[in-house]
């Protein structure tokens, strides 16, 4: 099953935060403490973190052309540094 990334986006902006770090981490292997964390952390916004998570999961794009749009989402690296922290 396909998870529609812009769907997400577009339902976050009407959700409060917490219903959202829910949601991600739902689709997530982070739980909702370590969501909220990074989230705090990095002081990315929902339509930045919920676009980025879109960008990381678009199979028809290379690695490269990930890279490329993740460097234009406010605070998306940092985010995926977390991410990529709490995993290692």
């Amino acid at each position: 099953m396909a998870i529609d990334w812009d769907k997400i986006a577009r339902e976050a902006g009407e959700e409060t935060d917490e219903h959202f770090k829910n949601k991600i981490s739902s689709l997530t292997r982070l739980n909702d403490n370590e969501i909220e964390f990074l989230v705090t952390e990095t002081g990315i916004s929902n339509k930045d973190m919920a676009n980025l998570l879109k960008e990381v999961k678009d199979a028809t794009k290379s690695n490269s052309e990930k890279a490329a749009a993740i460097s234009n989402i406010n605070l998306g690296v940092e985010f995926l540094v977390g991410v990529a922290s709490k995993l290692l």
